[in-house]
């Protein structure tokens, strides 16, 4: 290269680098006014990272070091750890043959007899067993409801009990025919127990009785199915006798058996369990994904040793680690800061590929809790892909943003503690992130 060419190279990239400088001056400017400067965010606790994994940098930040109530973006930490310790199966079954005998045991997975699981193949495999079927009690660690869950919520969809053996998404569900304009209960056992009520104002009556299954719901079919849905109250008891009325064929109860040499039969793909999880926000798939990890580690089924065992040996994050309580983020007590987020988000990176995250991520505009959100205009391609964390005056919103210059970054926005609705919030924040895909 000779001078001359030098020199013409300096000058292009020093007008090249003040480009760049002037606009993430322009930009931080902008993001300052969409933020800092706005009187909505401004009356409550908001805070945001924005981060580019291409060359790890943080392109803005505001109160990225405070601690936030992060609700389901807690499912992304649940997320990795899946990541982590399982394979790329679900177990669905723990067993031994002896003699002429099935001894078989819970290991967690949500997905049996699910009803929006199609495919059954530990329901296949026990309906087609030649041998006599022996349920094992499991070595069940937790309660039903983790720490900081809101008692008074056991009747809502949302929040189904944590058990060994999850069957029928352990809850029941009211089911819509359009031919006769009916509801029907499902699974037919609970039948006798549910009344079916019309649509009323009676707000405060109560869907199931708390300690019991006997239930009381007005379905209404302007609700997505599986809203339209009651959990019922689980015990070892239920789960022989809805096993035993579903295959119809006898299924013995055993209190107590060692699986030396045990064998694991596999459900489906774990990537089905871990996008149906993100993009519906389900809280029954979030917490047994921890009992899942367990079963692999062939560790007792308890929740709170993998998530000590994620955060010690796998998710390291410094200074401000997440406090985390629960798989699903029901709990009140879990707490994170938005960079701590892109830190999950990082680490997860590793695992997949960042369009392999997109994939499980609800996507603006078009599926899962950002179906009615993030909206791309016509003739462009969706842009936000997040994972939402809502509790009554905190909502949130963690994943990727491609933006209009083609660049995937990083973001974590998080909004608690507002006295309105979330639509205000919402709102104000689909303005940030449109800002973000034309600007960035």
């Amino acid at each position: 290269m000779t001078l001359k060419q030098f020199l013409f190279f300096l000058a292009v990239s020093s007008i090249f680098t003040a480009c760049t400088t002037i606009k993430s001056v322009s930009n931080r400017k902008m993001m300052n006014k969409s933020l800092s400067n706005s009187p909505l965010f401004d009356s409550h606790l908001t805070g945001f990272a924005l981060y580019n994994p291409a060359d790890s940098s943080f392109l803005y930040t505001w109160n990225e070091d405070k601690y936030f109530t992060p609700a389901s973006n807690t499912k992304l930490l649940t997320f990795y750890a899946g990541l982590t310790l399982m394979r790329d199966s679900l177990p669905g079954l723990r067993y031994l043959l002896k003699g002429d005998s099935l001894f078989f045991t819970g290991t967690g997975d949500p997905t049996f007899l699910h009803p929006d699981f199609e495919d059954q193949p530990i329901y296949d495999l026990l309906m087609d067993s030649s041998y006599s079927l022996h349920y094992v009690k499991p070595k069940f660690k937790d309660e039903p409801f983790a720490p900081g869950w809101s008692w008074e919520d056991y009747e809502y969809y949302f929040q189904p009990e944590r058990t060994a053996f999850p069957i029928y998404g352990n809850t029941i569900r009211y089911v819509y025919d359009s031919v006769d304009d009916s509801f029907s209960v499902e699974p037919r056992f609970f039948a006798d127990f549910a009344e079916i009520r019309e649509i009323d104002s009676e707000k405060l009556s109560p869907y199931r009785l708390q300690n019991t299954s006997i239930f009381s719901f007005a379905p209404d079919t302007a609700r997505s199915a599986y809203k339209n849905s009651v959990p019922f109250k689980t015990s070892d008891a239920l789960t022989l006798t809805l096993l035993e009325d579903t295959i119809n064929r006898p299924v013995h109860w055993v209190e107590d058996f060692e699986f030396e040499n045990s064998k694991l039969a596999y459900s489906r793909s774990s990537m089905e369990l871990f996008a149906f999880m993100l993009k519906r926000s389900d809280n029954l798939a979030a917490e047994q994904i921890l009992y899942l990890c367990a079963t692999e580690m062939r560790m007792p089924l308890q929740a709170d040793p993998i998530r000590l065992f994620t955060q010690e040996e796998n998710l390291k994050i410094y200074p401000k680690p997440p406090i985390w309580k629960d798989g699903s983020g029901l709990s009140r007590y879990n707490l994170v800061t938005p960079k701590s987020m892109i830190g999950v988000l990082n680490y997860i990176s590793t695992e997949i590929s960042i369009d392999q995250m997109k994939q499980v991520l609800s996507v603006g505009g078009v599926d899962g809790t950002l179906k009615n959100w993030y909206k791309p205009k016509e003739g462009e391609l969706p842009y936000v892909f997040g994972k939402t964390g809502t509790l009554s005056n905190n909502h949130n919103l963690t994943g990727i943003i491609r933006t209009k210059s083609g660049k995937d970054l990083f973001f974590s926005f998080m909004n608690n503690n507002y006295a309105s609705s979330s639509r205000p919030v919402k709102l104000e924040m689909e303005k940030v992130m449109r800002l973000i895909y034309e600007k960035y």
